[in-house]
């Protein structure tokens, strides 16, 4: 008798202790709750992994609810990874039931919450999404299918470069090259080759390639862009805008010499092509860009002057690490198509200013403005970085609304310093703020560092907003 009572008090500790019984779990979402109060947005990130144990219904709910109400970026992309990352039946159930019809800041976490999911829980309803009329919600439905680089979420990316609005456009054909090379190789034994980004054997490229070449004679900025470079990764050519040759390789032809002669280059931001329309560009002007640049070696300040498709700059005259940034800059802001660009330059002191407090006409007199407001900068020692690229952001509006459709499609960003003497300084708070904000209004943000600056930031803001980064230094 002795040892049954044993046995049931074994048992009812252990059910007492399994995630599925309300005391335990209750006392998880006590203490989770009781860091959502703390203000160190560190311990309110770090509570969102203790309910990964859980991975219930309830989990789920209480990650979401708390998502909704925090304020921090770094905190918010946890709780949306989190969300992404239930497996349970349940979980998932909860989940399809809240993006059952995705409206609001609720429905956009969700859908980038998706990107997080292995496998392809999601992808029908995604299929949905994409193609839809809700711009914003599409534009995210296709970032989703990228990330879960899933056979069944092509034919809804291709579908996608039909639809109305550039931004799902744009997003549909970065999401194609994301799944091409979605798969690894091998690693080698005997040579000791480490895995390297590979097709997936279930990828038809050639439905793919005709379909992003079909749309590209129309295509318009970013979505001009993105098409591109799909194109030339998929393919592995170098052909840039020239939809004559692209149609010919859809075809199955090689281009000849004078088709390749039809090639246009963009203008070119240090080395990223840039096909904005609506273009917003930050330049660091702390203290230490006054220094020297650090490329002594004059084989190397030769190549990094080099602007594809067009003039070098002129090298011999750069000798401050502001004259080497504002070169490129100048050169890139007289390169803009002065028909149907906009844009404006906003440098990042303590108080960051807007030249023209608008996205303005890139014709040869504001183009000319512009290059000469470089030339009377005073350096600062004050950073603030976050205002400076907020104000781009926020450059035509601070409602999504209204910065989705005349706000900045591009922000191109050039920076050597980290933020200093500012009301926010921390590198991970600027990089997630930004790169979210960018990201769920379908806006790029290109970042270049230049000798020394927060690296993990300017990163953030590229990856995770779907731009370029680029740094410019000596190895």
């Amino acid at each position: 008798m002795r040892l049954i009572l044993y046995f049931i008090i074994g048992v009812l500790a252990i059910w007492h202790a399994a995630p599925g019984h309300a005391d335990g779990w209750n006392d998880a979402r006590r203490e989770f709750r009781a860091a959502q109060k703390n203000e160190d947005w560190k311990e309110r990130r770090l509570a969102y992994l203790t309910l990964l144990d859980w991975d219930s219904k309830r989990a789920f709910e209480e990650v979401l609810s708390a998502t909704l109400k925090e304020k921090s970026a770094p905190v918010v992309l946890e709780g949306i990874k989190t969300l992404g990352t239930f497996e349970s039946e349940e979980a998932r159930a909860a989940f399809d039931a809240a993006v059952a019809k995705p409206k609001g800041r609720k429905g956009q976490y969700l859908l980038l919450a998706f990107a997080h999911q292995k496998g392809a829980h999601g992808v029908e309803k995604l299929a949905q999404i994409v193609v839809g009329k809700d711009a914003q919600m599409a534009t995210l439905a296709a970032y989703a299918l990228g990330r879960k680089a899933v056979e069944g979420g092509v034919d809804p990316l291709v579908a996608a470069l039909g639809h109305k609005d550039w931004h799902v456009v744009a997003e549909a054909a970065r999401s194609l090259k994301r799944i091409a090379w979605s798969s690894m190789t091998k690693p080698d034994k005997k040579s000791g080759k480490l895995p390297e980004p590979a097709m997936p054997e279930w990828f038809d490229p050639k439905p793919v390639v005709a379909a992003l070449a079909a749309g590209l004679p129309k295509a318009v900025g970013p979505a001009r862009g993105a098409r591109i470079e799909a194109l030339e990764s998929i393919t592995k050519k170098d052909y840039g805008d020239n939809p004559d040759a692209w149609k010919l390789v859809a075809e199955g032809e090689e281009p000849s010499a004078a088709v390749l002669m039809k090639r246009k280059h963009p203008p070119y931001f240090f080395k990223i092509p840039v096909y904005g329309k609506r273009i917003a560009i930050v330049m660091d002007i702390n203290v230490l860009c006054d220094n020297a640049h650090p490329f002594t070696d004059r084989a190397l300040l030769q190549k990094l002057c080099a602007v594809p498709g067009g003039r070098d700059l002129a090298w011999f005259k750069i000798k401050s690490v502001w004259q080497f940034n504002a070169a490129h800059v100048k050169r890139f802001i007289q390169d803009l198509p002065t028909r149907g660009v906009k844009f404006d330059l906003v440098f990042s002191g303590m108080k960051p200013r807007p030249l023209f407090g608008k996205l303005t006409g890139a014709n040869s007199g504001n183009k000319n403005t512009a290059v000469e407001d470089m030339d009377k900068v005073t350096f600062k020692t004050q950073n603030d970085v976050l205002g400076a690229m907020t104000t781009a952001l926020d450059i035509s509006g601070k409602k999504d609304s209204v910065a989705w459709t005349k706000g900045p499609d591009v922000v191109c960003a050039i920076y050597s310093s980290v933020p200093w003497q500012a009301p926010e300084t921390d590198g991970d708070v600027i990089g997630a703020a930004i790169g979210l904000k960018a990201r769920l209004r379908g806006i790029q943000v290109h970042a270049v560092g230049v000798h020394e600056f927060a690296y993990e930031m300017l990163k953030t803001w590229a990856e995770t907003s779907g731009g370029r980064y680029l740094e410019l230094n000596v190895k």
